[in-house]
């Protein structure tokens, strides 16, 4: 821990500390992802328009900022961190009632082109997780002295494999230590084709083996488990390791979500974007080709054939492993949390002396 003196508290007025109407709009995120993309995308670019986006901080706003009011009496903060885009706003709202000065800092979880609440240019600090974010900001308005390309966050348990230890963790899994691996993910609710894309993968013979998460679809954990694939392949549920998951692999195949991507990064493995969900994660499957660590494929027999090509560890997977490695930010979660303290410091000491 970076200060132990700092206190951290953490609140979610959205979910826990929100108006019931706010709570339950929230809770329909995952269950709409699962059911139709299409319906996210129509939600998030229609709610991506300055009109659009006023008006819900009109209706919505006053419950949240109320949320947010009542967590400021109570811990009576230094600074407010936001890691949504609805938030901003209703954060600053609440500060300028709460009676003294506090900072407020927005950390940007989509990681290159998002949507247009997390730009806030009141906001003291706005930590960008790319350089083309970075620009994205500097574009909207957001004062270029306001924003710091500090990376997103990432557990950091996440990091290249020390010498031996891929093979090390492969035994522990009950893995072929010299078999090129690959690691097929869904995010925690275990979505985006796994089935499709694991059979693709296993149901004939090949030189790789194959660990797939399924996170908390049980069921398709237990579809998958009565299965038979002729190449070895681990299936698993919902998992606290994946830092060493990702450690014992070669390759990542996920849909481009900003989380795994950076996960994948900070491993130093090349990735295979299968799918993403319309809205904010659309541009990170350009950001991953264009920046050379890792390839797009959509349909399940292209996956087949770029795992063939990546396989042999050729200069091709040596180039995406090495570009990862490169644009990783693994200090992220510290370097953001130290800006934070500063920030925390200075108004600490402007309350102090003004008592």
């Amino acid at each position: 821990m970076l200060d132990p003196t700092c206190e951290v508290a953490v609140a979610d007025p959205l979910i826990s500390q929100g108006p019931a109407v706010v709570r339950r709009l929230a809770s329909l995120y995952s269950p709409v992802i699962r059911r139709s993309r299409a319906a996210w995308g129509a939600v998030y670019h229609t709610s991506n328009t300055k009109p659009t986006f006023a008006a819900i901080r009109a209706v919505f706003g006053p419950g949240v900022r109320k949320a947010i009011n009542e967590q400021i009496r109570k811990h009576d903060p230094d600074v407010v961190l936001s890691v949504h885009p609805l938030l901003n706003h209703t954060s600053h709202q609440a500060i300028q009632r709460s009676g003294r000065p506090r900072g407020l800092m927005t950390v940007i979880t989509d990681l290159v082109d998002f949507h247009r609440g997390w730009t806030f240019s009141q906001a003291d600090l706005v930590v960008a997780p790319t350089e083309v974010a970075r620009k994205v900001a500097i574009r909207r308005r957001v004062p270029p002295e306001r924003v710091k390309l500090l990376g997103l966050p990432v557990d950091m348990r996440f990091r290249p494999p020390a010498p031996g230890e891929k093979q090390a963790l492969r035994r522990r899994f009950g893995l072929a230590e010299d078999r090129f691996t690959v690691l097929v993910v869904g995010g925690a609710a275990g979505v985006g084709g796994l089935l499709d894309h694991v059979g693709e993968l296993a149901w004939e013979k090949h030189d790789w083996q194959v660990i797939t998460v399924c996170g908390r679809n049980e069921k398709l954990r237990r579809r998958m488990a009565r299965l038979r694939f002729a190449t070895p392949t681990l299936i698993l549920g919902f998992v606290d390791n994946m830092p060493e998951l990702m450690r014992a692999c070669d390759l990542v195949i996920t849909k481009a979500g900003p989380g795994a991507i950076v996960e994948a990064l900070a491993t130093g493995l090349p990735l295979i974007i299968t799918s993403y969900l319309p809205g904010q994660e659309a541009p990170n499957v350009d950001f991953v080709v264009d920046s050379g660590v890792g390839i797009y494929a959509p349909r399940t027999d292209d996956i087949l054939a770029e795992v063939r090509v990546l396989a042999e560890g050729g200069p091709t997977w040596q180039s995406m492993a090495r570009r990862a490695r490169e644009l990783s930010h693994p200090y992220a979660s510290s370097d953001i949390a130290r800006e934070c303290l500063l920030l925390a410091a200075r108004y600490s000491a402007s309350a102090q002396a003004s008592r």
